[in-house]
């Protein structure tokens, strides 16, 4: 031995066996392989566990004196690839005996197992133990110490990604653990069948510790312990911050947080929680929205679905609880976080994030992301479009109608007077008019001149509207560009252009540019500003939208936080605007008047329910006959269903398929 190296132990009582999970091999393994050698206290069996390992992990673990070898050729979870390691080494011969849990990206430091067993030795009520895991290429950092569940069950780290100054080093007893390096007793571990198979990476070992609590067990972590964690997936989720992966362990900890809330349930509360999943997720997915995280919807309303739809995952997870139970749930909420705990966390973590947006602005990044490119195409397609209202004085047909020959009548029309309806009366004006006013005002040479702009800018304003909107929820190029041009092309919106319906075509254009500034609000009184006259001018256009734009303003002061102050006066421009007009009309006896759309009216066929949910507002003409008979005698419908048919698959596809 040499000289200064501290003597190791190797004693045979109690037996631990390592069970060292590998899948990906490389330098991480290597230092795992080489921390285990120089342990004070070495496992007196190691047992590895190649899952989809490649000929490079295999040639490294040649040398590394394993007990046994088992390997798989098709990935599995760390909780089923030690089941698989644990099954190859016997019974236990006492209670003391333990597995020591580990996958290639965890290093122990030298005394890390000898404090874990300690605390096992010593402690017979203990039967799980945890490091404290610290950063793989910062030993100076903890990764993750300790976990638990607040209130209603979703999983919280006790300690995550701080420096590491003795400042926890007084915990001992936990709820949970992550499972990365756990020393556990092999007879708990047996007793409580392991990990649960419904949860395949993110919370399997908090679960496993919630089940080793209300069997009678204490968990605990031990301080001394340190283990440098790298996070690659192996063992729990993976931590890189790559938005993918952001996605995904977020889709797969909801997942987790739905599967134990089904198990953890009463039996006569399980089928009151699986038929509000599906709810609930699609509230928590407009919340998402709100609070400008739209990518993890997807991962929301998966997670949900896959918990529904899991067969037989949760029935035997509860056999499984039920089977080894002994305690109430009352030995778990001791040891839950604290609502006082999670309100300090998240005002802490909100000073943390205006720390960061203190004195940084907004980058829009307009030419680099593709606004450029979303702007020319959508200019080109409404000239190509209506090249034909190039040099014409005004524009009439279907809603359309000349506006007043002068300003001064415009305005007039937008104040409380004379209405030529019918007989005549005396009234309260339409906020429309007032919109009309202020577009004839543009062209105040020629009022009517004003349509013909609004019906040539109209693509290319929705089109960099809705491009401006979703540059508040995303930085990636493609998805701004593909909103864009998806909401310019909708058929709401091009059949408004083809009706001459200068309302709907109003709201459609400017309701881009109000969630722009709506997002921008919680940090800007001057978006706030915009954001309110931009709701008053969608409402004036298109008055049976007020209902759905204040029932988003009542949601969004509800998740706004402090931001609702700027928010709050956002339907008062509005509410001023359209109250002469509503009191009239309730003085009437017609309130249903308010909602009517503004204009002339125009008939339409009305569309079916099948074309309601294409998006069409009214029935289309038979263009696909016009267009297949001219062609060849075939069924139109047959000709669409053949078109439609790949798209469907590729929809069918991105459920079913995994990823």
């Amino acid at each position: 031995m040499p000289r200064g190296e501290p003597p190791r132990l190797t004693t045979m009582f109690p037996r631990v066996t390592a069970i060292l999970v590998v899948q990906h091999g490389g330098d991480h393994l290597r230092r795992t392989l080489e921390a285990l050698q120089a342990q004070r206290r070495t496992p007196d069996a190691l047992v590895i566990v190649l899952t989809e390992a490649d000929a490079g992990a295999r040639e490294i673990i040649e040398g590394a004196g394993a007990t046994h070898i088992v390997e798989h050729s098709q990935h599995l979870s760390f909780g089923e690839a030690v089941r698989a390691g644990e099954r190859v080494i016997g019974e236990p011969s006492t209670d003391a005996d333990a597995l020591w849990l580990l996958s290639e990206d965890s290093a122990p430091e030298p005394e890390a197992l000898a404090k874990l067993l300690a605390t096992l030795e010593t402690a017979k009520s203990v039967g799980i133990a945890g490091p404290k895991l610290m950063h793989w290429d910062a030993p100076d950092r903890i990764a993750v110490f300790g976990r638990s569940i607040t209130r209603l069950g979703r999983s919280v780290p006790l300690v995550a990604d701080e420096l590491d100054q003795g400042q926890h080093d007084g915990l001992s007893d936990v709820l949970g653990l992550d499972p990365a390096a756990i020393l556990v007793r092999h007879t708990v571990w047996r007793a409580l069948d392991g990990f649960d198979p419904g949860l395949p990476s993110a919370d399997d070992a908090l679960d496993f510790s919630i089940r080793a609590r209300l069997a009678g067990h204490r968990v605990a972590v031990v301080p001394d312990a340190r283990v440098a964690f790298a996070g690659v997936g192996v063992a729990g989720l993976p931590v890189a911050r790559r938005p993918r992966t952001v996605r995904r362990r977020e889709r797969a900890a909801r997942a987790a947080e739905l599967h134990r809330r089904l198990v953890y349930a009463p039996a006569f509360a399980v089928p009151l929680h699986w038929l509000t999943l599906l709810p609930l997720a699609l509230l928590r997915s407009i919340r998402l929205l709100l609070v400008k995280t739209p990518g993890a919807i997807p991962g929301e309303l998966t997670a949900a679905i896959r918990t529904m739809f899991s067969g037989m995952r949760v029935a035997r997870a509860r056999r499984t609880l039920k089977s080894g139970r002994t305690s109430g749930w009352a030995v778990v909420s001791p040891l839950r976080m604290q609502h006082d705990e999670m309100r300090r966390r998240a005002q802490l973590a909100a000073e943390a994030r205006r720390a960061r947006a203190r004195g940084r602005k907004h980058e829009l990044q307009f030419l680099t992301t593709g606004g450029g490119w979303v702007l020319l195409t959508s200019a080109v397609a409404s000239v190509a479009l209506f090249s034909w209202l190039i040099g014409a004085n005004g524009i009439g047909g279907g809603a359309l109608l000349p506006l007043s020959s002068g300003v001064g009548e415009l305005w007039r029309n937008a104040s409380y007077g004379w209405r030529d309806l019918a007989t005549g009366l005396v009234g309260a004006p339409d906020p429309f008019a007032g919109l009309l006013a202020v577009i004839g005002s543009l062209t105040f040479w020629a009022p009517s001149f004003g349509l013909v702009l609004l019906w040539i800018v109209a693509l290319p304003a929705a089109a960099i509207g809705a491009w401006f909107a979703a540059s508040r929820l995303t930085e990636r190029g493609a998805v701004r560009a593909a909103a864009a041009l998806i909401w310019a092309i909708s058929p709401t919106f091009l059949t408004a252009l083809g009706d001459g319906r200068p309302g709907a075509v109003i709201a459609h254009v400017l309701l881009g540019w109000l969630a722009f500034a709506v997002f921008g609000a919680a940090t800007s009184w001057a978006a706030a500003a915009a954001a309110s006259l931009l709701f008053a001018a969608v409402v004036a256009a298109a008055p049976s939208l007020a209902p759905a734009l204040l029932i988003a303003w009542l949601v969004g002061l509800a998740v706004s936080g402090r931001a609702a102050a700027r928010l709050a006066g956002l339907p008062i421009p509005a509410v001023v605007l359209a109250a002469p007009l509503v009191f009239e009309q309730f003085a009437r006896g017609t309130p249903l008047a308010v909602l009517a759309d503004p204009g002339t009216p125009v008939v339409s066929a009305v569309p079916s329910a099948w074309q309601l949910a294409l998006g069409f507002p009214s029935a289309p003409p038979a263009a696909w006959n016009e267009l297949v008979g001219a062609v060849a005698s075939v069924d139109p419908r047959l000709v669409v269903a053949a078109l439609l048919a790949p798209l469907a698959l590729a929809a069918l596809a991105a459920v079913l398929a995994p990823g």
